[in-house]
């Protein structure tokens, strides 16, 4: 066998004993059948030594051939690289070897590893964690094996083939059943020996990516990886949360589960109190710090000359005289880390990556903290030459160190440390966990401020820190730091007497998802995000020991536009709903509510799970058809939803009739599904998402597409909405497809104006540097005024006006004050970000999905909502009464709107008030709709797919049509094109 060096090594033959030494090994194999099988490739074990790894080969590629069935398998291939950096003394940066590996697998998939081992003294570091294990891979059998040896609880793992290819895209796996009964019983498992075999199981597995299987292939096989890797990890939190451990690193437990009251310290905070302000301290680990408590009181070392200080007393809230500089002993109390590490007894001791000093407790042992992993360490050398050792901190202990210190980030006896970076503070012994510090008013206090170089008086009453500025407020390198002073008060706090779970509570009923209402009063200025969940079991027909639930979530949190233009908001709560269901689905809706507002009219939706069914409906709504939901489960418990027959018939049912209850039921079904992401109807002419999982179980697809077929015959037609219904299929059959696409030809009206006129008569009259703004923006860049088309100069001072009758453009003149009557109705621009529509001398709320079009009067304006789709406008009047009564909703009429139009400087109204131009936001061009019921719609085809279609608008008297057209190739070219409106027959 030939063992590559790398490049510029020579190749040389070596003995078989020799080689089976080797980090990464290759049996050797013959192409005859008296030959052993294949060993396959070796991911070598983690070296123990700094000597051990740096003995091996800089570079190492190894591949063994692969035989999975027909066609040709790529190898499997293995490739090892080792950096070695040097030693530097002068900065005690100890020699240190850098070990890659990498693991090719016939998929495409790649596993790879990572180890970093340093050549330091002896006793100056912790005992090293049990090292990664082996992992052999090879193909026996058309099957592909993957083994952790020295891990005796771990099984083999037999992935076979159910896909296979020329190709490597063409390989997907399943796991093996021989594989699987012996997994199974690891899963329910919480001895360490499963836990390690588990944990190995897990890392490998994490690694292969997603694409190992496939969605759409047949279950059970296609998703066993997938639901092995999910196995694996429940079983990993579940012995996370058995051990006392915290799985939301970086998330508040308060957040996680605001029903823990027992597990909730009353922590409180006085005002900030800002005492003066300082410089940047130096970020030299090893300096002595210049903030610190003494006697009581906060001292601060001048920074002029770094030998006096100045100590502040927080009960006189006062500063005493200068002095000369005093720390104490820092022997009995400095923490700090040197480039060498710790100083422990005789000896410097580097402390385990991603942990941190925080409190000496002796001359041997201090205090270490993980912000990773939110838990607190004792790291201590014991007398002689002993390894230095890891243990938890006693209770005892830290109350002393604290007591003897000048200030640390404990408090409580040392029972929570404060996290400056997340501006939280964490227990520092089991149960772990972490809850938001409440500093005061967000927004008005700390706010996106850092925090640094806090200090807790010894006796734990005072805390002192430096603020920051906000990131986006620093201007210079010369930044000035705040420092403040706040008091401490922790109320009576008992510990619970069981391990407090962060996971929601299962119950045993129906899980429902109730309509958007906020009860309590709006969330203050000190309040945070609120988050409630519940879980329901269910019996899908998986293996009992791989518990399922489904997992119901209400997240509420402010509203990011609070106190913006007028406060129309003040009062507003945010709602994002959502249902979690096994197999990958989600449903969720996000909705603004008012505290003791009306109900939404969005009615509950219940989720019921049954033995291998889930059924979803709306409440409130009569004849609603439930949406149920066959399981079919795979290996590991993986599932795949299937729609269950009894929906699609009473669908179908309610396809066939014609009344207003059908209709109804059938618009709160479509509603429901499209609360799933991957299930939304997609609007006519763009392409649907091909990664959907609702909207591809069964004919569900189909039934969406027919409901939305109903819902033009019933509100209004799009012209090529009939052509895109697909008709042919089994699918299309059930839910009479070709029947839908009759009617809405029936249905279709011709444009009412002219094609051949909008085509052949558009004439280019300019191009314009920028897309100009348009009515009803206060101040528009483009507009109509005395019958000509009037564009404002760069200047801003100075229009010029195209004349379309004479076809010509006239002198540059000053711009007038009001440029054309009714200047008071032009409020704001339809993609203005503010939130807050100002009319009658108020600011009203809108949603996102109801967009301006034109102001009527002062006090009404009519709006676009496309709630129900982009394509699917409706045309509603928001008017505001003279008194201080509610607002009012109701549909326009057509002498408003053409007046509106008369009066204004180009809008979206032509026709004499009967139609309106609308826009939608993904499409080259505008559609043409009728304002009031019954509502139709046509799409106006002004230009080829070269070209974008901006800035549309009417002229006054709804003959002329201006907008502006983007070539799409570059260089992109913006001009100002107008053409006649010619009514058509």
């Amino acid at each position: 066998m030939t063992c590559c060096y790398g490049p510029g090594h020579m190749h040389f033959r070596i003995v078989r004993g020799w080689c089976l030494g080797l980090l990464l090994t290759l049996s050797a194999t013959r192409a005859t059948a008296a030959e052993a099988p294949s060993q396959g490739v070796v991911l070598a074990a983690e070296p123990r030594t700094f000597a051990e790894a740096k003995a091996l080969p800089p570079k190492l590629t190894e591949s063994a051939a692969c035989d999975l069935g027909p066609g040709k398998t790529p190898d499997i291939t293995v490739s090892q690289s080792v950096d070695v950096t040097q030693a530097i003394p002068a900065f005690c940066r100890p020699a240190e070897a850098v070990i890659t590996q990498k693991l090719s697998l016939p998929d495409g998939s790649h596993v790879e590893r990572r180890f970093r081992i340093v050549d330091d003294a002896p006793g100056t570091q912790l005992p090293p964690p049990p090292p990664r294990p082996r992992i052999r891979v090879r193909c026996e059998a058309r099957r592909l094996e993957l083994s952790v040896e020295g891990v005796p609880e771990a099984p083999l793992l037999r992935l076979e083939p159910i896909g296979i290819g020329a190709t490597s895209a063409s390989v997907r796996f399943r796991v093996s059943r021989d594989s699987e009964a012996r997994i199974l019983p690891l899963l329910v498992r919480d001895d360490a020996g499963a836990r390690r075999a588990l944990e190995e199981l897990g890392l490998l597995i994490k690694d292969i990516p997603s694409r190992m299987y496939v969605r759409d292939a047949n279950l059970p096989e296609a998703d066993s990886v997938a639901g092995l890797a999910a196995a694996l990890e429940r079983a990993r939190n579940r012995a996370v949360l058995a051990a006392g451990g915290d799985l939301g690193q970086y998330v508040p437990r308060d957040v996680l589960a605001p029903d823990l009251e027992g597990d909730r310290p009353p922590l409180k905070t006085g005002e900030p109190e800002e005492i003066g302000e300082v410089q940047p301290p130096e970020s030299d680990s090893t300096a002595d710090p210049d903030l610190f408590w003494r006697g009581g009181r906060l001292c601060v070392v001048q920074q002029d000359t770094g030998r006096r200080m100045r100590c502040y007393d927080p009960v006189a809230r006062r500063w005493g005289k200068a002095v000369s500089v005093n720390r104490g002993d820092p022997s009995a109390w400095s923490p700090r880390m040197g480039r060498c590490g710790i100083p422990l007894g005789t000896r410097n001791v580097r402390p385990p990556e991603s942990f941190q000093p925080e409190l000496r407790l002796s001359p041997g042992a201090v205090l270490l903290w993980s912000v990773w992993g939110h838990e607190a360490l004792v790291m201590e050398v014991p007398e002689g030459d002993g390894p230095p050792r890891l243990r938890a901190p006693e209770a005892e202990e830290l109350k002393k160190a604290m007591l003897a210190s000048t200030g640390s980030r404990l408090f409580a006896e040392g029972r929570f440390i404060l996290d400056e970076d997340r501006k939280q503070f964490c227990s520092v012994r089991r149960p772990l966990g972490c809850w938001s510090l409440p500093w005061g008013r967000r927004g008005e206090d700390e706010g996106p401020g850092r925090l640094s170089e806090a200090r807790v008086s010894p006796d734990g009453r005072w805390v002192a820190y430096l603020r920051g500025s906000a990131p986006s407020r620093v201007d210079s390198a010369d930044e000035t730091l705040t420092l403040v002073v706040r008091s401490l008060a922790l109320g009576p706090y008992a510990a619970p007497r069981e391990l407090a779970s962060t996971a929601p509570r299962i119950v045993r009923t129906d899980v429902v998802m109730e309509t958007p209402a906020w009860g309590g009063p709006a969330l203050g200025e000190d309040d945070d995000e609120r988050l409630t969940r519940a879980r329901i079991s269910c019996e899908l027909g998986q293996d009992p020991r791989i518990p399922f639930e489904l997992e119901m979530r209400t997240v509420a949190s402010d509203d990011p536009w609070r106190g913006a233009a007028g406060g129309c908001r003040d009062n507003r709560v945010r709602l994002h709903q959502e249902l979690w269901v096994p197999g990958g689905l989600e449903f969720s809706r996000r909705t603004f509510v008012v505290a003791g507002d009306r109900p939404s009219s969005e009615g509950e939706v219940k989720v019921r799970c049954q033995p291998g069914r889930l059924s979803l409906w709306m409440e409130g709504v009569p004849e609603f058809p439930a949406l149920t939901l066959t399981a079919n489960m795979g290996a590991f418990g993986a599932v795949r939803w299937g729609l269950a027959p009894e929906t699609e018939a009473r669908l179908q049912a309610l396809l066939a009739r014609d009344d207003a209850t059908a209709t109804e039921a059938l618009d709160a079904f479509a509603r429901l599904v499209e609360m799933n992401d991957d299930a939304r109807v997609v609007p006519a002419g763009m392409k649907p998402n091909e990664d959907g999982h609702v909207s591809r179980m069964g004919c569900l697809a189909t039934a969406l597409e027919a409901i939305s077929a109903r819902r033009a015959l019933a509100d209004g037609v799009h012209p090529e909405l009939h052509a895109l219904l697909k008709t042919g299929g089994v699918c299309a059959e059930r839910y009479g497809m070709r029947a839908l696409q009759q009617r809405l030809k029936a249905a279709t009206l011709p444009l009412p104006l002219s094609l051949g006129a909008v085509k052949g008569r558009a004439e280019i009259i300019g191009q314009v540097p920028f897309v100009p703004s348009i009515p009803p923006e206060r101040q528009p860049q483009l507009y109509w005024r005395d019958g000509t088309l009037c564009r404002v100069q760069p200047d801003g001072a100075r229009v010029r006006c195209y004349d379309p009758a004479a076809r010509e453009w006239g002198p540059v003149v000053a711009r007038q004050d009001r440029p054309f009557p009714r200047e008071d109705l032009l409020l704001k621009s339809q993609d203005h970000p503010s939130p807050c529509y100002p009319m009658g001398g108020r600011s009203i709320p809108l949603p996102e999905e109801v967009r301006d079009v034109l102001p009527l009067s002062p006090r009404a304006s009519l709006f676009a909502d496309t709630s129900r789709g982009d394509l699917a406008p409706e045309f509603k009047v928001i008017e505001v009464p003279k008194d201080a009564g509610p607002v009012r909703t109701r549909a326009p009429s057509v002498e408003e709107l053409a007046l509106a139009a008369r009066a204004g400087g180009g809008s979206a109204s032509l026709g004499e008030g009967r139609f309106l131009l609308h826009v939608s936001k993904n499409e080259r061009s505008p559609w043409l709709c009728t304002a009031v019921r019954p509502w139709m719609c046509w799409k106006l085809d002004l230009e080829s797919e070269a070209y974008a279609v901006l800035a549309t608008m009417a002229s006054p008297d709804g003959r002329w049509l201006s907008y502006v057209r983007i070539t799409r190739e570059k260089p992109h070219i913006d001009e100002l094109v107008l053409l006649p409106l010619t009514p058509g027959p």
